[in-house]
């Protein structure tokens, strides 16, 4: 009599991905590892926009107030400037989300990608991308939870966006800390660090490195990050 054959374990399909995403990473990365993220990336960019069209009332006065400051760094500019500035700057806010993900990802992918190989990962630039794109999952919890504090919060105390930040950022005032100290506060925080703790946990699973050296890559990924803030900070100190 013959023993049956061994049941084989059902492969995940790939809407399993979304929820690994957020219990489950390392599973999902090791299964991830052949760089497939065109569907991920596609998920991602209409939740992010929808979810950004569906709380931007209630996130306009944290947008007015980030832009008063920003023109306020240049006392020169005159009315009409600033409306054509106001108007502009709305168009590309509303068709920036939808490019702008894509952008992000392949940016980020090409940060973990760097990261990766400084930390002695031999992960391909394809792999990255993946990495980036569903690390990049918790800023859609993030964007609910600030069109939440938005609309409960009162109006007043939205003055800048890190009123709805969960991180040191919210604890200091804008107006009395400096640009640079401001953009590095603004990014230990909550969501940063969970969209890094998966960098790191993708970058060992598809890297086959070490906690230690994926760590390191993780440290990188979150100073270079930081970049496109502190950059412009430092410009304006000038």
């Amino acid at each position: 009599m013959t023993e049956p054959a061994p049941a084989t374990e059902k492969p995940a399909g790939k809407a399993e991905d979304f929820l690994d995403v957020y219990i489950s990473p390392a599973e999902l990365f090791e299964r991830r590892s052949d760089g497939k993220y065109g569907l991920a990336l596609l998920v991602l960019i209409v939740a992010y926009a929808a979810i950004y069209f569906a709380t931007r009332n209630a996130m306009a006065p944290i947008f007015e107030a980030e832009f008063t400051r920003g023109m306020a760094a240049n006392p020169n500019l005159t009315p009409e400037q600033i409306e054509t500035a106001k108007r502009v700057g709305g168009f590309f806010a509303s068709f920036g989300v939808i490019i702008g993900v894509p952008i992000g990802a392949f940016l980020l992918g090409l940060l973990v990608w760097i990261a990766g190989r400084i930390a002695s990962a031999r992960i391909s630039y394809v792999q990255a991308v993946t990495i980036a794109t569903f690390a990049w999952f918790p800023r859609l919890i993030e964007l609910i939870t600030n069109g939440v504090q938005a609309l409960l919060l009162d109006e007043s105390k939205l003055t800048s966006r890190f009123a709805v930040n969960l991180g040191l950022g919210r604890l200091f005032d804008p107006q009395q800390t400096g640009a640079v100290l401001m953009a590095f506060l603004g990014r230990i925080d909550v969501f940063t660090l969970w969209v890094t703790l998966l960098i790191v946990i993708g970058i060992r699973q598809m890297g086959k490195v070490s906690t230690g050296q994926a760590a390191l890559a993780g440290v990188i990924a979150w100073v270079g990050g930081a970049l496109p803030t502190v950059l412009p900070a430092l410009m304006q100190k000038r």
